[in-house]
């Protein structure tokens, strides 16, 4: 049971949030839609998720020559941390079972991040859902683009080091859905939807610092993925409307301001 909540945290904990929205909906019948709202939110983030990895096993098909040698020489000019940190995780389990941990919750958080807007924030809901579903859906295309798989696929004595490489075009099986890194794209995301409120800052910063180091130790991603991420989350923020309004984080005990649905703004 451990290992599995380890290792399949958005499948444990997805059912345990379905089936509390279940007996919610069972108890507070005066609020069911709000609570249907969650329950579909739940459902969805979990499919979607499962989609878009299916989609990326396939793209190996159409691309099976990746450029992970040439990503790997970019990240020789720092060190090669996917690597360094794979070897430190090797060395420290508990460690390694948090980044796995962290890895693997990322559709629950979606869904947990997602709730206040639901009973707080309705009217912003439309985008936030809007940003998630784009950043999924249009990395393929980025994928095929510039196919990279990640270093636990490319060198198969990861995390031991690879030493000198000439970059070339490699054939590779494993999905290529390494640039731009989507856990990475969507932790971003999911800390610009938390701007709003102190504790979702600080929340949202620690997931995200999760995030970045478990994408690098695990294997799945080059230090190159994660720089890629970064216009990639901005350019999927602006389509989808969430860079139009920009709150200033504010302390609700803090005078001079005004308090809407619950939550303070300036």
């Amino acid at each position: 049971m451990l290992n599995f909540l380890i290792f399949y945290p958005s499948v444990a904990l997805g059912v345990m949030l379905i089936l509390g929205c279940m007996a919610r909906w069972l108890a507070v019948p005066t609020d069911r839609r709000r609570t249907e709202y969650v329950l579909v939110t739940a459902i969805f983030t979990i499919l979607i998720s499962s989609t878009a990895q299916a989609i990326a096993n396939h793209l190996s098909r159409l691309r099976p020559l990746k450029y992970d040698l040439y990503v790997y020489a970019f990240d020789t000019f720092f060190g090669q941390p996917s690597f360094a940190l794979g070897r430190f995780t090797l060395r420290h389990l508990w460690l390694e079972w948090i980044l796995q941990f962290a890895y693997g919750i990322m559709p629950t958080v979606a869904t947990l991040v997602l709730v206040p807007y639901i009973y707080l924030r309705e009217s912003e809901l439309r985008a936030a859902v809007k940003a998630l579903m784009i950043n999924l859906l249009a990395a393929p295309f980025l994928y095929l683009l510039f196919p990279v798989c990640g270093p636990q696929f490319a060198f198969p004595n990861f995390p031991a080091a690879a030493g000198t490489i000439v970059p070339h075009l490699v054939l590779l099986t494993a999905a290529p859905n390494g640039v731009p890194s989507v856990h990475t794209s969507t932790a971003l995301l999911l800390l610009l939807l938390c701007r709003r409120w102190r504790i979702g800052m600080i929340l949202g910063g620690l997931y995200l610092a999760l995030i970045v180091m478990s994408t690098l130790a695990s294997g799945q991603h080059y230090l190159f993925d994660l720089f890629a991420a970064i216009p990639y989350a901005y350019a999927v923020a602006r389509v989808s409307g969430l860079l139009d309004k920009s709150p200033s984080v504010v302390d609700a005990k803090q005078p001079g301001c005004e308090a809407e649905n619950g939550i303070a703004i300036t």
